[in-house]
């Protein structure tokens, strides 16, 4: 009855899990704290100022004439790490007019909002400007990450360059997001099979170890209530 209480709890914890850093600075988490707070604070969009910033697994990015893939439409491309204008929307495509007019693959930018009090944020390491810059990509990055989007996380760490004090942590978290993300995944095939085997007691036991990634503990949760279901169910009949 103990490890059910305890799973149950988890189960709660794992759809409103915090956005932080956390393997970092106390500084760190709490600039990310912060970001998230004001985001969550705001009541609408026009409160907010929202940036779109280029994040492709394999950059640079085409940036075309029109919302189609072609041969003949490529106009640029444009690196990782690139802030756009957006002023357009059709079919998984944006319509940008800065820093060039064109369309770019949504899919391969990353939203961000800040509230718009938030035009001087504190620093975090050395200079505000730059050392500002590379914690709030790391926490972009972190939010990404979180919500499942692992190669577009990785794309903006990589943008980070070596002079800025948020490099370091941006290499650690590169190798230990690969391998938290590798281990959920595996694991959570490993519970749907364990689920179809009622073999029930295994999914509950995943628990406790499972890596904290948001969108993998929601994916998870389902699979762990019907274990405890079907477990109870069992333990009842008996």
């Amino acid at each position: 009855m103990a490890q059910i209480w305890q799973v149950m709890l988890w189960l709660l914890a794992s759809f409103s899990l915090p956005i932080a850093l956390a393997v970092f600075t106390d500084r760190l988490v709490m600039f990310s704290d912060e970001w998230r707070s004001q985001l969550a604070s705001t009541s609408s969009r026009s409160q907010l100022n929202c940036q779109t910033i280029i994040a492709d697994p394999n950059p640079p990015l085409n940036v075309r004439s029109s919302p189609v893939v072609s041969p003949d439409n490529k106009v640029a491309t444009l690196p990782n790490g690139t802030n756009l204008a957006v002023i357009d929307e059709q079919a998984g495509w944006l319509r940008i007019s800065s820093p060039l007019q064109g369309w770019v693959y949504k899919e391969l930018t990353v939203t961000s909002c800040l509230h718009s009090s938030d035009s001087n944020p504190k620093p975090l390491f050395g200079s505000p400007t730059q050392a500002d810059e590379g914690a709030k990509l790391l926490a972009i990055a972190t939010d990404q990450y979180q919500a499942g989007n692992l190669s577009g996380a990785i794309a903006l760490l990589k943008t980070i360059p070596p002079s800025n004090a948020a490099h370091s942590p941006a290499k650690l978290l590169m190798h230990q997001w690969q391998k938290d993300w590798n281990r959920a995944e595996a694991d959570y095939y490993m519970a749907q099979t364990a689920l179809r085997e009622h073999r029930w007691q295994e999914v509950l036991q995943l628990v406790s170890s499972y890596p904290d990634i948001r969108f993998w503990r929601e994916k998870l949760a389902p699979i762990v209530q019907q274990a405890i279901q079907q477990q109870h169910t069992k333990a009842s009949s008996n």
